[in-house]
């Protein structure tokens, strides 16, 4: 988990009321927070189908974690910019000076919004597939080949240290239940055959050369994914003006997004519902996914519009 300042958030405190500071209480706030979303994490990954689920759950609870840190560590640092008329007094107070602080901690929200959007992603990650045109696929990706490149550089630095020191003691990184596997005593069967299923007793070496193999694999396979999905987003967006409303094809935010001259009366709306649409006020517009099914329904909503001029 991320470090909140506790020196901002004590005087922050400062700042706005009397009452002195709980020493830690900043931390201990966020700390349970985290605890939640983990409890809230173990019980997706149990109902999850397949490993890259539970790697998904396991991402959305590392941004939750890290976004909502930073969005405390903002709120506080914004709470020491300017003092409450209460401890200050209303005399020569600086009112412009309280409106930017003001205007500050409306636009941290967004990141409060943030981290409430990755906790419920988390809750319902047992639930999704990991699929291309997810508009935070590709953060995950990356985080996820990060990991491999990571594991695979350790599994070679592994191996390379026993060959030269037909041992590993003294090598650090491997988790203490994978090297007590790899190095635990093989158990001798008949014909000669090491029968414990450890690597070392099998392969003579750490991690077998199977396991390498699968390894530039994955990393392959996620390569792809992410090169694939880079090109998606590099395209240039399509763009079409219509009488009253804008149609884009977002393929940065990866959504097919309606924007209108101004707010669409209620019976654009509800067309707008039945396919899939939903209002997105971050944007200012209507949305959903870029994919097939999304530009079939846009062109569903584009052909009722175009029919009413």
């Amino acid at each position: 988990m991320a470090i909140i300042n506790e020196s901002a958030a004590r005087l922050a405190k400062q700042m706005r009321s009397f009452d002195d500071y709980k020493e830690g209480s900043a931390t201990a706030s966020y700390n349970a927070q985290c605890a939640e979303a983990a409890a809230i994490l173990e019980k997706v990954k149990a109902k999850c189908a397949t490993d890259e689920q539970r790697e998904r759950a396991e991402y959305l609870y590392n941004r939750y974690c890290s976004v909502l840190a930073e969005a405390i560590n903002r709120d506080n640092e914004i709470g020491t910019r300017c003092p409450s008329v209460l401890v200050c007094g209303a005399s020569n107070f600086p009112i412009r000076k309280k409106e930017k602080q003001i205007a500050a901690w409306d636009k941290n929200m967004e990141n409060f919004r943030k981290a409430d959007h990755y906790l419920d992603m988390l809750k319902r990650a047992h639930t999704l597939a990991v699929k291309s045109d997810d508009p935070e696929v590709l953060d995950f990706l990356r985080a996820k080949l990060a990991g491999l490149e990571e594991a695979h550089a350790l599994m070679v630095s592994a191996n390379a240290y026993y060959r030269k020191n037909k041992t590993l003691e003294g090598f650090e990184g491997i988790p203490a239940d994978t090297m007590a596997w790899i190095t635990r005593p093989g158990v001798y069967l008949p014909g000669g055959r090491n029968g414990d299923g450890s690597p070392l007793a099998f392969y003579g070496k750490p991690f077998p050369t199977y396991e390498l193999t699968n390894s530039n694999a994955n990393i392959k396979r996620v390569k792809q994914r992410i090169e694939t999905l880079e090109a998606v987003k590099a395209s240039k967006p399509i763009e079409e003006e219509h009488d009253g409303y804008t149609y884009r094809e977002n393929a940065e935010a990866m959504r097919v997004q309606f924007h209108f001259d101004g707010k669409p009366d209620d019976e654009t709306r509800a067309l707008l519902k039945r396919n899939g649409f939903r209002w997105a006020p971050s944007q200012g517009v209507w949305q959903r996914q870029l994919n097939d099914n999304g530009k079939y329904a846009a062109h569903r909503v584009m052909e009722a519009l175009d029919g009413q001029q």
